[in-house]
């Protein structure tokens, strides 16, 4: 089954389970001090606000639970959602629940680890059909939903550790895997709350074959200030930040697959006009399972 065409469902984080030894995921990993609060998101498309998001961590005894909510309206195109996730305190995602509504139809995806701690089962709800899948469990892995803040939080707790291998699960279609890589950029400088700041920046391309880019923004303690989708011309700013001297983005190399007969090749980075951004989808079925 299919979400509609210009929409990524949303979510990503909380409560961990300790995953046993024959796991996917290694049991003794380093635990990550994610901090614990909330913050308010504005969602611009281009200099317009569109919409706004909030985010907030909480530590559990089991590791994190993070929670968001948002919504978005463009002339025709228009969602919002919630989603509550549940990490280990190796940010290693154990569950996930979003529950949204596009173009006023209501949707629901949600994940959670096997008994193995292996696979994620999958379970989508989407213009009045069920499905199921299951993907493979990925240490270094975040759920990306549309624009949601708790994601680009992830991101960079994931980035801020170099892993050599990490991964992004879509909530599209039936849950989509996609590889991701990580590139520090230089510091820049903004304005939060009326004072100068020091502010760090990384690149994250999402996927090899037609691959787009999200650029993150974040204070020294590691704090999520914006996070840019500059293909598809979105923004989640933190409410009352000003980015004074943004750098130009570079667009990610990648190989574009070959159109279907008789269509033209669409343009790296596209979206359609007055839709959400679109995540590219892998071309050769869902990556196996990675030595980490």
């Amino acid at each position: 089954m299919r979400f509609p065409a210009n929409f990524l469902l949303l979510g990503l984080f909380v409560l961990p389970v300790i995953a046993p030894a024959q796991s996917g995921i290694a049991p003794a990993q380093t635990q990550v001090q994610l901090p614990a609060g909330s913050s308010h998101y504005l969602i611009y498309q281009g200099d317009k606000s569109v919409g706004s998001a909030d985010r907030t961590v909480e530590v559990t005894p089991s590791g994190f639970a993070v929670t968001s909510q948002g919504k978005m309206s463009l002339s025709k195109f228009s969602y919002s959602f919630t989603n509550t996730q549940h990490l280990d305190h190796s940010l290693n995602l154990v569950s996930d629940q979003i529950n949204g509504t596009v173009n006023g139809s209501p949707v629901t995806f949600s994940a959670h680890a096997d008994s193995t701690g292996r696979q994620f089962q999958i379970e989508i709800n989407a213009q009045g059909k069920q499905s199921q899948n299951t993907v493979d469990r990925h240490q270094h892995l975040v759920l990306l939903p549309d624009l949601d803040p708790a994601a680009y939080v992830l991101l960079v707790q994931i980035g801020l550790q170099s892993p050599p291998t990490s991964w992004v699960l879509i909530p599209k279609e039936q849950g989509l895997l996609v590889p991701t890589s990580y590139n520090r950029g230089s510091s820049v400088r903004g304005r939060l709350a009326n004072a100068q700041v020091d502010v760090l920046h990384m690149t994250v391309t999402v996927g090899e074959q037609n691959p787009i880019s999200v650029e993150l923004y974040y204070g020294r303690d590691g704090g999520l200030l914006e996070s840019d989708l500059p293909e598809q011309n979105f923004f989640v700013v933190r409410d009352g930040f000003k980015l004074i001297d943004r750098p130009k983005p570079t667009p990610p190399r990648g190989t574009a697959p070959p159109p279907p007969d008789g269509q033209q090749p669409q343009q790296q980075g596209a979206q359609p006009p007055n839709g959400a951004p679109q995540y590219p989808a892998p071309q050769n079925g869902y990556p196996q399972v990675q030595p980490q």
